[in-house]
C-alpha cells in the first residue's frame, strides 16, 4: 500500500544520493527507480550538501566514505542549517561497526542502512522515513526546489563557506560551555558560581540585566552589566519577578524571592533617559534531575534584544548552566547541613568554634574591637518538664528567631549547647555589646512564647570582649562570656552581666 500510495502521486518524492562509485549509483537507481522515486545523483560530500541546498529534495541518502567531504559532515552541515534541517537523512555505508552507527545518528540521521549487493533495505528505509515525514505526519509531503539557485561555478565556494562557518560556530559553542564548567571550581559559596554564571551569559548576549532565580530556595540573584539607573532597574526588577513567579514551587509568591543583588553602585544611580522600558525579555527553565530547579530571565531595553542567534546560543549553554547552578545550590545544602544546628538553624557548636578563630584572628590583625554574649534560657529544664519536651524544642526554635532580629548582618549567633546561645559581635566593644545584650534581654522577655498558661520566657546574658580575655584565643573569650552569665544566673536571673563588672 505504501508504494501505491507514493507511485500515485503527481509530483514523485526527489530522493538525493550522494556515492562516488558509478557502480553502486547505478544500482540505487535502480532501486529507488523503481518505486518511483526522482532520484538525484551527487559524486562527492561537497556536491551533495551544494545539491541539497540548491534542489530542496525530500530526503537525502549519504555514503559515509566520501571524497572531499565525508557523509558525517554533510549530514551535521544540514542538520545545522534552518533550510535543510527538516529533510530526513539515511546514512549508506559497508561499515557495520556500532561504533560507525553510534556517529552516523549523532550527527543527526534518522536511519543508518548497511551495504550489501542488492541494497535491499534502503527501498524499506526510504517509504519508512517519507511515510514518517509527509502530509499524514503533519510534513510538507513533496517539496519544489528552493528558489533563486546559485550558478554552478558559485555552489563550491558557498558549501566550503558554510563548513568555515559551522566550524567557527562548534568551536565557540565549545569554548563557551569549557568557560561555564570552569566555573564550577571556582567558588564553594552557590551565590558567587551564579554570579559568575550570570556575568558569562551577559558578555556573550548583550543584556543590561539578567538574573536566575532558585525555584526552591525563593532566592533571586540579579546581575546588572552595565549603567541602567534606578528607574529602569527597578522596572527590570519587577518584571524579571513576574517572569520568574510562575516556577516558583507550589505555594510560594514573588514576595517571598530573597533577592540578591551584584552591581556596580554607579549602575544604579540616577536617571537614564534613553533607556525607556524594558522591549525585550527572555525567560529560560534551567533543569536538572528531570525537574525545574532555576529560571533565567534576560531584559533588555533593545526591541529584538534576543534574536534566534543567541536564542540557539542559550539553547546551548542550558543544560551546563543547569546542571552548574544545581551543583551549587546542592553543595551548599550540604554545607549548611554540616554547620548547622537542625532545630534552630543557627551555626552548631563546631562551625561556631571555626568561626570563632578567624574573627579573633582578624581583629588581632587589624587591632579591633571584638565582643562576646553568652545567653542561657532561665529555668528551662522546668519548661521542658512541665509541657514536655516539643514545647522545649518550639521555645529554642522561637528563641533563635528573636535574637537573630535584634542583631547585625555581620553578627554570629551559634547554638553553643543545649538552652545556651552564643552571639558574637566583630568591630564591636563591650560597652556596646551590653546594649545589644539589653536589647535581646528584653524582646525576649516581650516575645508570646505561646506557652500554656501565658508564661513568660527569660534570658540570662554574659558579655566579655578583648580585654576581659586573658589568654591568646578565642576559647579564653568564651570562657569569660560564660563567667559572666554564671554570675548573672547567682545574681537572680533575667539580666545582663560583663565580664569587667564580674
Amino acid at each position: 500500500m505504501q508504494v501505491a500510495s507514493l507511485e500515485q502521486k503527481k509530483n514523485p518524492y526527489r530522493i538525493l544520493v550522494a556515492e562516488d562509485s558509478p557502480t553502486q549509483q547505478r544500482i540505487i537507481m535502480t532501486v529507488l527507480g523503481r518505486e518511483g522515486f526522482d532520484v538525484i545523483i551527487a559524486g562527492d560530500g561537497i556536491e551533495a550538501a551544494g545539491r541539497a541546498f540548491q534542489e530542496n529534495p525530500d530526503l537525502v541518502v549519504l555514503d559515509i566514505e566520501m571524497p572531499k567531504m565525508n557523509g558525517y559532515q554533510v549530514c551535521r552541515l544540514l542538520r545545522d542549517d534552518y533550510r535543510t534541517a527538516h529533510i530526513p537523512v539515511i546514512m549508506l555505508t559497508s561499515k557495520t561497526q556500532e561504533t560507525d552507527k553510534f556517529w552516523g545518528l549523532k550527527t543527526g540521521a534518522d536511519l543508518y542502512v548497511a551495504k550489501d549487493f542488492q541494497l535491499a533495505g534502503l527501498a524499506d528505509a526510504v517509504h519508512d522515513l517519507l511515510e514518517k515525514s509527509g502530509p499524514d505526519a503533519g510534513g510538507a509531503g513533496p517539496r519544489c526546489p528552493m528558489p533563486n539557485r546559485p550558478a554552478p561555478g558559485e555552489q563550491e565556494v558557498d558549501v566550503l563557506s558554510r563548513v568555515n562557518d559551522l566550524l567557527d560556530r562548534k568551536l565557540y559553542e565549545a569554548t563557551l560551555i569549557n568557560e561555564i564548567s570552569k566555573l564550577n571550581t571556582l567558588s564553594e559559596d552557590c551565590a558567587v558560581t551564579i554570579d559568575s554564571v550570570l556575568t558569562l551569559i551577559a558578555k556573550v548576549t548583550d543584556c543590561d540585566i539578567c538574573a536566575i532565580a532558585l525555584t526552591n530556595e525563593l532566592r533571586f540573584f540579579i546581575h546588572v552589566h552595565c549603567a541602567v539607573g534606578a528607574s529602569y532597574f527597578e522596572e527590570a526588577r519587577r518584571q524579571a519577578t513576574g517572569a520568574a513567579a510562575q516556577y516558583l514551587r507550589p505555594g510560594a509568591s514573588a514576595d517571598q524571592l530573597a533577592v540578591e543583588v551584584d552591581a556596580d553602585p554607579v549602575f544604579l544611580k540616577g536617571e537614564r533617559p534613553e533607556l525607556d522600558g524594558i522591549k525585550s525579555m527572555l525567560v529560560i527553565p534551567l533543569k536538572a534531575r528531570a525537574e525545574t530547579i532555576a529560571v533565567l530571565v534576560l531584559t533588555s531595553p533593545r526591541t529584538d534584544a534576543f534574536l534566534e542567534s543567541t536564542q540557539r546560543l542559550l539553547k546551548i549553554i542550558e543544560n551546563p548552566a543547569g546542571l552548574l547552578v544545581d551543583n551549587a545550590r546542592l553543595h551548599e545544602g550540604a554545607r549548611r547541613l554540616a554547620i548547622t544546628d537542625g532545630l534552630t538553624h543557627l551555626y552548631n557548636h563546631r562551625h561556631f568554634y571555626e568561626l570563632l578563630e578567624q574573627e579573633f584572628n582578624r581583629a588581632g590583625r587589624y587591632d579591633s574591637d571584638m565582643s562576646l554574649i553568652m545567653a542561657d534560657i532561665d529555668s528551662f529544664k522546668m519548661v521542658n518538664d512541665s509541657f514536655g519536651h516539643q514545647t522545649g524544642d518550639e521555645v529554642l526554635t522561637a528563641l533563635a528567631g528573636v535574637i537573630t532580629r535584634e542583631v547585625r548582618d555581620i553578627d554570629i549567633v551559634a547554638r553553643y549547647g543545649g538552652e545556651e546561645i552564643a552571639v558574637l559581635l566583630p568591630q564591636t566593644g563591650v560597652g556596646q555589646a551590653v546594649d545589644v545584650a539589653e536589647r535581646i534581654r528584653e524582646a525576649v522577655e516581650a516575645h508570646d512564647f505561646n506557652l500554656p498558661g501565658g508564661g513568660a520566657v527569660t534570658l540570662s546574658l554574659g558579655v566579655a570582649g578583648l580585654a576581659q580575655s586573658k589568654k591568646a584565643g578565642g576559647a579564653s573569650l568564651v570562657q569569660a562570656a560564660d563567667a559572666a552569665l554564671y554570675e548573672g544566673k547567682k545574681a537572680g536571673k533575667n539580666r545582663v552581666v560583663s565580664a569587667g563588672d564580674a
